[in-house]
């Protein structure tokens, strides 16, 4: 019996021990197998929706339109009216961007006009002298009273040359800023709110004009932005630094067509100066004036250099007139460039960047063409 119970429990040992070789050789095979699979480069089923791990993520780009002002003349330096997307090419940073229309649009117009007499009353009109003999200022025909200053006649000149389609608002300054007229489409309406409220005064709040100007023309969604100018360039009273001014004018992207003072003025000091120094006794106060007269000429060309680099980087213009009457002159030139001026749309992507603005540079692909536009455009619009 014994013996019997031994053999019963050695054979079952046996087979325990067969049993655990055949479950590891079982093993060995499934390992063998999906080895051999991983190695032929087959994969594992994917489930739906299951995105595989060494599959690159979809990229999404991003891209929103660019709107500046351009302008485009022929080889005779004359303005064109047939310009087409398919005549220019624009770089962004130094990459190419295609351009998605290009277009005449009404203009949204912002009139600044300076009215300070800081040196003087020079900018009011030509200067006249009177006689040394007591003449009676209306029986002296070299002396008359101006009925209206330069200013205000570049002005009303201006606005009678305005497109029915476009808007304009008024802006002066002198010791402070001076709205004068809101939007309107009324040049008449214009010229009236100007007869009305017109004023002079001594100290210059430029830069605070320029950040008013920009605010305004940020409430126009449609239209082209423009800021025309008639300025010395100078400040000297403003609560805005040129940097605020600046970047105010970047946000609201208006081209600038500026009409400088610094010609007309020198040419208004030199005579002033020439005039004393013939007709008045040698005096403190005269010497004393002369220096004052002196000492304002390389400010106004420092002004006038600033008022080229804010135009030329907006797409605008410049015109630095040498009397009276050809700045008054000049509102033909000014409304000429504003009737001919196009906005052109590109496409960019949008892209995280360090820097507030992006370089543009927009170049003529056809024959006898030119073209201008802004420098740049601030990026956070």
């Amino acid at each position: 019996m014994k013996k019997r119970l031994s053999k019963t429990m050695g054979q079952g040992d046996r087979a325990l021990r067969v049993l655990a070789a055949v479950c590891l050789v079982a093993l060995l095979a499934l390992s063998d197998s999906h080895s051999t699979r991983a190695q032929s480069g087959r994969k594992p089923q994917q489930q739906p929706g299951q995105q595989q791990p060494t599959e690159k993520p979809i990229a999404r780009i991003e891209t929103k339109e660019v709107v500046v002002p351009l302008s485009a003349y022929d080889a005779e330096g004359n303005l064109v009216s047939d310009l087409e997307p398919k005549d220019v090419l624009v770089l962004e940073d130094g990459e190419p961007r295609p351009v998605s229309y290009i277009r005449h649009e009404p203009a949204n117009i912002v009139l600044i006009l300076d009215s300070s007499n800081e040196i003087g009353t020079f900018k009011n009109g030509e200067t006249q002298r009177k006689p040394k003999e007591p003449v009676e200022v209306w029986k002296n025909p070299n002396y008359q009273l101006l009925p209206r200053t330069t200013s205000r006649e570049f002005a009303d000149n201006f606005l009678s040359k305005l497109s029915s389609a476009d808007q304009v608002a008024i802006i002066q300054y002198a010791d402070k800023v001076y709205p004068v007229q809101d939007w309107t489409h009324d040049a008449h309406e214009a010229s009236l709110a100007l007869k009305e409220k017109y004023r002079v005064g001594i100290k210059a709040s430029y830069y605070d004009a320029l950040k008013l100007a920009a605010a305004k023309l940020e409430q126009c969604l449609t239209g082209r932005r423009v800021i025309v100018l008639l300025s010395d360039g100078l400040d000297s009273n403003s609560k805005a630094s040129r940097r605020q001014a600046m970047t105010a004018l970047e946000k609201a992207r208006a081209a600038v067509f500026a009409v400088g003072w610094a010609e007309v003025v020198r040419s208004e000091i030199e005579f002033a100066a020439s005039w004393m120094g013939a007709h008045e006794r040698s005096t403190s106060a005269t010497a004393d004036r002369l220096i004052e007269l002196r000492r304002h000429l390389p400010k106004l060309e420092g002004g006038a250099v600033l008022l080229r680099q804010l135009a030329e980087a907006s797409g605008g213009e410049i015109w630095l007139p040498e009397t009276h009457d050809k700045l008054v002159a000049a509102n033909k030139d000014v409304a000429s460039e504003i009737g001919a001026q196009y906005s052109m749309a590109f496409i960019t992507e949008t892209k995280p960047s360090l820097e507030p603005t992006r370089a543009i540079q927009v170049l003529a692909a056809r024959r006898g063409l030119t073209v201008r536009s802004r420098r740049s455009y601030y990026v956070s619009d």
